[in-house]
């Protein structure tokens, strides 16, 4: 936290305009600012509760005046609340021009005269610009600034030479680009106003000195770095910065020990003379490190043995982090770009950076380029929608590389009159297409292939992207062999190096290598593990792609070669032999779990994706057939997947679906949101694979639960799903709904269940049940209703509601078991409930009210109940505030011997040793009670003592007692060993989480070596597993073999251990 600043414009006024959905919005996008780090130490309740004066108040007191500024101006820009945000730059250009005025230098006439001391003209710039560039807009102030400048070239010094020799350098990198780089350049100059020193908009101040963009492979990154490298040369940046370094990580990782000096300078030996002074002008420089990832260090490397000398020689990783650490030249500005993925070494050694995320290629920037591409519009649009239908292939297109593939591939067979729909269908059969449309049938290029696959596969697994001319060499492979890969595209070679090489995307890289594992292996191929390649287990297994996550695509198109009619198609072109033996590989891969469940989400997704990209049948059949349950966690992009594999799952059992709703974009209110994705959803390419994801309802007899669960659900998707589920061939049998949206969902599934024959438990939680009430009726009351269970957790309703569900549950002949925890009852409801339990039609044996705020006073309803009760066995009333008054009502109505009531759960209803008493009387007589719960109640030493005492009795028909977190002393289980030593009915105890010391456990244990009682089941807590302990549960297992101990050494039950005997 800082001390409260003063602005230079008035914030409070201007949050006093908003409304408070505005307010709210400016609250929520303010943290998203990549500065607001002091912001997200500010509780969260504070700044939601602040009204526009006190959020004022707030940001000012803990943070920088300069952040609020630059974070103001922009969230009023993404609420387009351009009003505001002008009004904010006005606000400053005035304050910016009271100071300039008020502090203005020596003019540069009085300079030139000799009537001062000469000055520095780039010192002259920096102190007009601090204060005055962004803001002093009068021709006094602009030419004062044109001036200095003119006077800078009249000083030629070597930083030209290095300027004009970068120039040249960096203007090649425009004509590397394969195409017109129209709107290459376009995305360039969008990213490059975000980076604030080359933004000439953005308002001054003590800038951040780090900037890092970051983002996948192909984006656009390293083309923003040397767009920034040309801007300095060309004098765009020239004000800020008098010298510029560019560090490419790709030539450094081969780099040996050096000083910082060295590395920094060793492309320009004619700045070695002034190398002092322009290291001590770190200020006025900028440091480029391009590629970061590439560097291929040791994780930790980089925050290794930090050094602040520039001469001493050090591993080039220690000289980078000493760097970014800002050891070494602190007050230099650092632009870095990097991947996503290595982040998570990049963060722990920069203090406050500025973190932009490059995007590549927006949806409109495709769309343009596609129509650049083809020129005739309709055929651009048809390619465009053929990609956009490929959620997988569209994603990758955000690559300007690969829209440039997809152009090319789509547009050849457009001109042949093909049909381009298939290829687009896959990536694996774009990127097949791409290759082999590059070359004639017949080529005879295996080697070359083989040899290629060999360079990607090895690159890969090392993290490299580029290849020297030595590492062709360790290959065997030559220059001319490259030749035909290099003139079709495929491969480029560096303009910088032209010993070095690289794919022309990492995707293409990926896809050779997936074409090393594919390829028929030959004997001197061995198994890859001379050139530090691993097989193909590793390659698909989750630790290797956390720790290279660049070996997922790979995988991914792996399945895709795994295709007959794709391999055919690659021996025809390059005369290559492919393996047959590759899905027989992938089926005895451990994709799946012991269980026959995936271990992780991503796991199952990822599979879903993978065998939907082979297009084999037989191997989706051979991976998903042994499969029982399954849990899908389904995007658009996900649909298309699903419907493919979900079908040959013979043997499933259980389907849980949670149809993911799109992130809520900035700017967009939740209805417009919940519009998006119901256009989203509602894509006329996406329902045919929903309709065919669904119809596994109809052709699976053995699957008979489904659970749907935080799910948003468009109208079509909705009524599809309806439709299939209410189908006569429909054989579920639990329906499990919880959390969907929009509000009318819950309704229209119920009446897709009304008259189902084979349906018998139905549970809905969420807020929204209200509504289905009525509807929920109407399935009770239907002739043909089957329901059993009947879960209506979390719900909401009116009097009416309430009433109109007690007289159906009276006429219902089919549910037994109600289950309403944490619904809102209220009084009346409850009363009514009560009512209908009386009822001598009514056929309910387990209801739960857990949870449903009743009181004592409710038990007296409830012990009323008990007596007239035919048929109810099991109440829960945990989580009730009943109180030993409570205890007392419910223990004189189950005194009654009509009272047929067997399990009684009081978990956590605030009982003491006194509500013990109560229930310790009830069970010295003969009770219908079996199962009690009484867990997290304190009931101390008394509580237990009269328990036992009732345990004791021969009367007492106890057969489970739950007393876990009850607060039991040691001193209680000398009373606890004498219940084991006689009762002949308990076969559960569950003490877990009391702390029994040492003394009791042993107690307990020497008890059980000498068994008499009955007892099956033992929970309890144990400290400090001793030797002892181990001999004594040895001599227990060998005299007592029925008995099961659970010794709770790992986690505390995080579910009520008595909720098992009650049907969820």
């Amino acid at each position: 936290m800082v001390s409260s600043v003063q602005l230079d414009f008035n914030l409070q006024a201007l949050l006093e305009q908003l409304s408070q959905d505005e307010l709210s919005q400016f609250k929520s996008l303010i943290r998203t600012i990549t500065l607001g780090n002091e912001l997200q130490k500010i509780p969260q309740t504070e700044v939601d509760k602040a009204d526009g004066k006190q959020l004022a108040e707030i940001l000012t007191s803990h943070c920088p005046s300069y952040w609020m500024e630059m974070a103001t101006i922009q969230v009023f820009e993404k609420m387009h609340r351009a009003d505001l945000s002008e009004r904010v730059k006005d606000e400053l250009r005035e304050a910016a021009l009271r100071s300039f005025n008020k502090n203005k230098p020596l003019s540069l006439e009085t300079i030139r005269k000799g009537e001062a001391k000469p000055v520095d003209p780039d010192e002259m710039l920096m102190r007009f610009e601090a204060e005055a560039q962004a803001f002093a807009e009068t021709e006094e102030d602009v030419s004062s600034l044109r001036e200095a400048k003119a006077l800078k070239k009249e000083m030629p010094g070597k930083e030209d030479t290095h300027g004009s020799m970068l120039k040249m350098r960096f203007r090649q990198m425009w004509e590397a680009w394969p195409g017109d780089s129209k709107e290459v350049q376009a995305v360039a100059q969008r990213y490059t106003t975000l980076i604030p020193f080359s933004n000439p908009r953005t308002l001054p101040g003590p800038f951040p000195h780090t900037v890092v963009l970051h983002g996948a492979a192909g984006l656009g990154k390293t083309t923003l770095a040397k767009k920034l490298m040309l801007d300095w040369t060309e004098d765009n940046l020239s004000h800020k910065f008098r010298y510029a370094f560019y560090l490419s990580c790709k030539e450094l990782r081969r780099l040996g020990p050096c000083s910082f000096a060295e590395l920094v300078f060793r492309d320009w030996p004619e700045l070695q003379d002034d190398i002092p002074n322009i290291l001590a002008e770190a200020q006025r420089t900028l440091f480029v490190v391009d590629g970061l990832d590439e560097l291929g260090a040791p994780p930790g490397a980089l925050i290794h043995d930090i050094c602040g000398d520039w001469k001493k020689p050090k591993p080039v990783p220690v000289l980078l982090g000493s760097l970014l650490k800002r050891k070494m030249l602190p007050k230099a500005a650092l632009l870095v770009t990097t991947r996503s993925w290595a982040l998570r070494d990049l963060r722990p050694l920069m203090e406050q950076p500025i973190y932009i995320r490059v995007e590549g290629f927006l949806e409109e920037d495709r769309r343009a380029y596609f129509l650049r591409h083809f020129g005739e519009e309709d055929q651009a649009m048809r390619a465009f929608e053929l990609m956009r239908s490929n959620a997988a292939l569209f994603q990758l297109g955000s690559a300007p590389a690969v829209c440039w593939m997809v152009c090319t591939s789509l547009k050849l067979q457009m001109e042949n009159g093909e049909d381009p729909a298939p290829t687009c269908h896959t990536r694996t059969e774009l990127f097949l297409h791409f290759l082999c449309s590059r070359f004639p049938k017949g080529a005879q290029l295996g080697g070359t292939l083989r040899a290629l696959s060999l360079l990607a596969a090895q690159g890969l697994w090392a993290r490299m992207s580029v290849f020297h001319a030595e590492d062709l060499e360790s290959f065997g492979v030559q220059e001319s062999d490259l030749r035909p890969f290099l003139d079709r595209g495929i491969l480029r070679q560096d303009r910088d190096s032209e010993d070095c090489y690289s794919f022309l995307h990492l995707s293409v890289q990926q896809f050779f290598t997936a074409l090393f594992y594919a390829l028929e292996k030959e004997e001197e191929d061995g198994d890859g593990h001379a050139w530090d390649i691993k097989d193909v287990q590793k390659l698909l297994s989750g630790e290797e792609r956390l720790q290279n996550p660049d070996l997922i695509q790979a995988g991914h198109f792996l399945f895709g070669l795994a295709n007959e009619k794709r391999a055919k198609e690659l021996e025809t072109t390059f005369g290559c032999v492919m393996s047959r033996e590759i899905k027989q590989e992938l089926l005895r891969c451990d994709i799946i779990c012991d269980e026959d469940r995936y271990s992780t989400l991503t796991d199952l997704k990822e599979v879903l994706h993978c065998l939907y990209e082979s297009q084999e049948e037989e191997l989706a059949k051979g991976v998903m057939a042994p499969l029982k349950e399954i849990s899908l966690h389904l995007s658009a992009a996900d649909i298309v997947p699903s419907s493919f594999c979900l079908k040959h799952c013979r043997n499933l059992e259980k389907l849980s679906l949670q149809v993911i709703k799109a992130k809520l974009p900035e700017n967009v209110t939740a209805s417009e949101s919940d519009a998006e994705v119901e256009r989203s959803q509602d894509d006329q390419h996406m329902l045919p694979f929903w309709t065919d994801l669904c119809s596994i309802f109809g052709s699976n007899k053995g699957l008979i639960i489904l659970e749907i669960n935080n799910s948003f659900l468009s109208a079509s998707l909705l009524r599809i799903l309806c439709e299939r589920i209410a189908s006569d061939t429909c054989h579920l049998q639990r329906v499990v709904i919880k959390n969907i949206s929009p509000a009318d969902a819950y309704r229209k599934l119920c009446l897709a269940l009304q008259g189902h024959k084979t349906v018998t438990h139905l549970r809905l939680r969420g807020s929204a049940q209200k509504d289905t009430l009525p509807v929920l009726c109407e399935v009770l009351r239907h002739p043909k209703c089957n329901l059993q269970y009947l879960g209506l957790v979390s719900c909401s309703a009116t009097a009416q509601q309430w009433a109109d569900l007690s007289l159906t549950l009276e006429v219902n002949r089919s549910l037994t078991c109600v289950n309403l925890s944490n619904s809102e009852l209220a009084d009346e409801g409850a009363k009514l409930l009560y009512t209908t339990l009386k009822h001598p039609k009514c056929l309910l044996q387990r209801l739960s009210l857990e949870n449903c705020h009743l009181t004592e006073a409710d038990c007296k309803d409830l012990a009323a109940v008990l007596v007239v009760s035919r048929e109810l066995m099991h109440l829960c009333l945990a989580e009730n505030p009943l109180r030993d008054t409570g205890v007392k009502f419910l223990c004189e109505g189950l005194s009654y011997p009509e009272c047929k009531l067997q399990t009684l759960v009081l978990w956590n209803c605030d009982i003491t040793s006194k509500g013990c008493c109560h229930l310790a009387k009830l069970l010295h007589e003969k009770s219908s009670l079996m199962n009690l719960d009484l867990g997290r109640n304190d009931i101390g030493v008394p509580g237990v003592q009269g328990l036992c005492e009732a345990l004791k009795k021969p009367l007492c028909n106890l057969k489970r007692l739950w007393l876990w977190g009850c607060s039991i002393p040691p001193a209680s289980c000398e009373n606890l060993c004498c219940v084991l030593s006689c009762n002949q009915t308990l076969i559960t105890l569950d003490l877990g989480q009391n702390s029994l010391g040492y003394s009791g456990v042993k107690l307990l244990f020497e008890t059980l070596t000498r068994p008499r009682g009955t007892l099956q089941t033992l929970r309890l807590k144990v400290d400090d597993f001793t030797d002892e302990f181990d001999k004594l549960l040895k001599e227990i297992e060998g005299s007592n073999p029925q008995l099961t101990i659970d010794t709770e050494n790992q986690e505390p039950w995080k579910k009520r251990p008595s909720s098992r005997y009650f049907i969820v």
